[in-house]
């Protein structure tokens, strides 16, 4: 089949983005022509492989204001572009880059296939809008007021939609009055790495072996629940004092105005919390391998791969109800604990630390779950699937 992926940008590495990069590197080596259409796509974080044709249209990213003042300038670049393929598949990435498909020519044989992470928080999400920051609470007023009705028509004129959780099934059907296929995403099996001799997080770091670690990554927005994180910690640190919270990944000013602020309030010592910034993808593996546990604190999140990456390498992980709920087997591989249960989430960590012989059994378990469920050679034969259904 000729696929041809289409989003707005690839320059920061988040969970859509990896999956896209996994998508496109196995399809293109089972045989199918794929092409990737964005306006920008950082070579150094995405590293396709060569049997992949990448166009880069240029132009204003989202994160600008004058990306929406020239938004119809970058459909007519998109349409241009696309019309100009050769497809059986064209399948956008979430809003925009549904409407710029939508926008296209109707030709019997290819088919429009929405590949949806989540509708659009921006227009569909009152929680996310209207505990956000002013400015971007300001910018979702003036999105919806514009761009929300243009959304729900561009979905409804796809041929069909594929969504990545039951949590985004339900969400697209109460949005669009829509069914969708299901498909959750997988990651890349790992080999074992040899932690002993290849890298060491608390030689690096200048921590003592007897600490304890906690990792959490990905703030980078507001109901990441930055937030909910130092709460949860300070309970922690209350009773198992020799703990450090390492905190990676993008981050907003804002999240890390939040955190820096509580970890003053509540008397937090800054020596138990150390930010890491951006992670190299080739350490990350070691990270979370290194790690005792991985706190996932996303309020109502869609899916997250942060909680299989985290389990594959062994290390259980304690997440809000959502997205994770159908990737970690509660009381098995980690906890799922109800939105804003806070006691309860420090309450389960305190568990797992304390109890070395549950920590070996959820870890195990976690290991064998991932890479019986969620192994992207599995995925990707079920992704497959499903686009040969809708090919018929």
């Amino acid at each position: 089949m000729n696929i041809t992926f289409v989003t707005s940008h690839l320059t920061v590495l988040i969970g859509s983005g990896k999956s896209l990069l996994d998508y496109t590197d196995k399809f293109s080596k089972m045989g199918h022509r794929i092409t990737v259409v964005a306006q920008k796509i950082d070579r150094d974080l995405y590293k396709f492989n060569d049997n992949i044709s990448l166009i880069e249209l240029g132009g204003f990213l989202p994160s600008n204001p004058l990306y929406w003042l020239r938004f119809y300038k970058t459909k007519k670049n998109y349409v241009k572009i696309l019309n100009k393929l050769d497809n059986d598949l064209i399948i956008p990435i979430n809003f925009p880059a549904n409407f710029f498909v939508s926008k296209t020519k109707r030709i019997n044989h290819v088919k429009h296939v929405y590949y949806c992470f989540e509708p659009f928080r921006f227009f569909h999400d009152k929680k996310f809008y209207s505990t956000a920051p002013l400015y971007i609470k300001f910018s979702s007023w003036f999105l919806r007021l514009i761009y929300k009705k243009i959304d729900v028509k561009s979905v409804r004129l796809a041929d069909n939609i594929i969504c990545i959780s039951n949590f985004i099934k339900k969400r697209i059907q109460e949005v669009y009055g829509l069914d969708s296929y299901l498909h959750n995403p997988g990651i890349k099996v790992i080999e074992e790495i040899d932690e002993l001799h290849d890298f060491s997080i608390k030689e690096k770091l200048n921590i003592s072996n007897n600490t304890s670690i906690i990792l959490a990554l990905g703030f980078s927005h507001h109901m990441k629940g930055a937030k909910e994180l130092i709460y949860i910690f300070k309970k922690i640190i209350h009773q198992l004092s020799n703990t450090i919270l390492l905190i990676g990944g993008l981050i907003t000013k804002e999240n890390c105005f939040i955190i820096r602020n509580l970890i003053k309030r509540l008397k937090i010592p800054k020596e138990n919390v150390i930010f890491l910034g951006f992670i190299a993808e080739e350490e990350l593996n070691y990270f979370y391998s290194q790690s005792t546990l991985t706190l996932y604190t996303a309020i109502e999140e869609s899916y997250g791969l942060i909680p299989l990456e985290s389990m594959q390498n062994g290390t259980p992980v304690i997440a809000f109800e959502g997205g994770p709920s159908e990737t970690i087997l509660n009381g098995k591989t980690g906890y799922i604990i109800k939105s804003n249960e806070i006691n309860d989430f420090a309450k389960k960590a305190i568990k797992l630390m304390k109890d070395k012989r549950l920590f070996v059994e959820f870890s195990k378990c976690a290991k064998e779950h991932v890479r019986e469920i969620f192994n992207i050679e599995k995925k990707i034969l079920d992704l497959e699937s499903i686009f040969k259904k809708i090919r018929l």
